[in-house]
């Protein structure tokens, strides 16, 4: 059957012949009727070879049943679909090479039966073009990052060198003053002076010791080197003795007082919750006044355990609340109160490597209340 009959042959058949695009004509049960030059020639067949094939020969084996029931589902409402708006597809040549095709398609009616004309275009440099783009664009995307990175690695430098320097001056300052003072109470026989100096030195040596770790924390989870280690604890027992460890801290008019209810037993790992302990209940004592006391709430129940630190000092400021888990962000008026704005931002990622959740609750000049809850590590 010529599906051209209707038209002028001649014209018809030289614009089919010399398409520089391969088009080929299937009727409504997916048969190729007819397929021009430029298509056997993409395709790597000879004059007649796809006739009476079905089109699914075109298309590689995975993809048949889906092609299928799409040619099924297009037959039913045809419609026109224009170059550039095509669809594109794999296709597969007679030598078995899979290359990249975008094919449009126009159906029309003769003598009572539907037939498709689908136009197909080799688009394998142009998915190569995209490709090398997208590639291009992503090693751009990948500089500017690096860039950004290296920008903010430097402003951290930057930070990290101002920051510590000032940090390390005042308790190296005070070991060596203290140092002095102690030689000079000892000629003396004043020990009780003495020992005074002595306790300064040992404050002095801790804070070092807080700021080195700081230090280190923050390389070992920039490098992802810290991993849980999971262990049962008897945590009214261990929550006590890190009140004790931390009292030094307060003032002879403050305390730490601590409160436990439910269960008594959890497993956790010891070493980071207690820098998350530390961390909170120091910065409590740091931030308030001398005359409050701290007051810490835990609480263990079938489905989660929660710890609370509860202070009465300074607050933080509402403008300086959505940051206040950043590195080396200190709050507006943290003032002159020593600190390196390390510490939330640390524990702040150790509750995370312990599945758990850490918030709070803050009023500039009336306290702040941090919440740390954990729903995995219970016995």
């Amino acid at each position: 059957m010529n599906v051209f009959s209707s038209a002028p042959e001649l014209d018809l058949n030289a614009l089919f012949n010399h398409a520089s695009v391969g088009i080929m004509v299937t009727d409504e049960d997916g048969y190729i009727i007819k397929a021009n030059p430029f298509l056997l020639k993409m395709f790597g067949y000879e004059n007649h070879q796809l006739e009476n094939q079905k089109i699914e020969v075109l298309i590689p084996q995975r993809y048949h049943a889906s092609h299928t029931a799409r040619r099924s589902h297009y037959m039913k409402k045809p419609d026109n679909r224009q170059m550039g708006h095509g669809s594109e597809f794999e296709a597969i040549k007679k030598s078995g090479e899979i290359f990249s095709v975008e094919v449009s398609l126009s159906p029309y009616q003769q003598h009572g039966k539907k037939y498709i004309t689908a136009f197909v275009n080799d688009i394998t440099l142009r998915k190569k073009a995209e490709a090398e783009l997208l590639e291009a664009k992503a090693k751009d995307l990948i500089m500017e990052v690096n860039l950004s990175r290296e920008i903010q690695l430097n402003e951290l430098k930057t930070k990290f060198v101002s920051m510590a320097s000032n940090e390390f001056r005042i308790p190296l300052s005070a070991i060596l003053s203290s140092s002095y003072l102690i030689s000079q109470y000892g000629q003396r026989g004043n020990f009780d002076q003495q020992e005074k100096h002595i306790n300064k030195i040992k404050n002095a040596v801790s804070l070092l010791t807080g700021i080195l770790n700081n230090f280190l924390s923050i390389e070992k989870i920039e490098e992802g080197k810290i991993t849980p280690t999971i262990k049962e604890v008897a945590i009214e027992d261990y929550l006590t003795n890190i009140c004790e460890e931390i009292s030094p801290l307060t003032s002879p008019e403050q305390q730490i007082i601590y409160t436990h209810t439910g269960g008594l037993t959890i497993y956790t790992d010891t070493v980071l919750l207690r820098h998350i302990i530390t961390n909170l209940l120091s910065n409590a004592v740091k931030f308030s006044p001398k005359q409050k006391n701290i007051y810490m709430y835990s609480q263990c129940t079938d489905t989660e355990f929660e710890i609370k630190v509860v202070d009465q000092g300074i607050g933080i400021p509402l403008a300086s609340q959505a940051n206040i888990f950043d590195r080396f962000f200190r709050a507006s008026n943290s003032g002159n109160i020593q600190g390196t704005g390390l510490g939330l931002s640390i524990i702040a990622s150790y509750v995370k490597l312990l599945k758990g959740t850490i918030s709070f609750e803050s009023e500039e000049g009336k306290g702040t209340t941090f919440v740390v809850r954990f729903d995995c590590f219970l016995e």
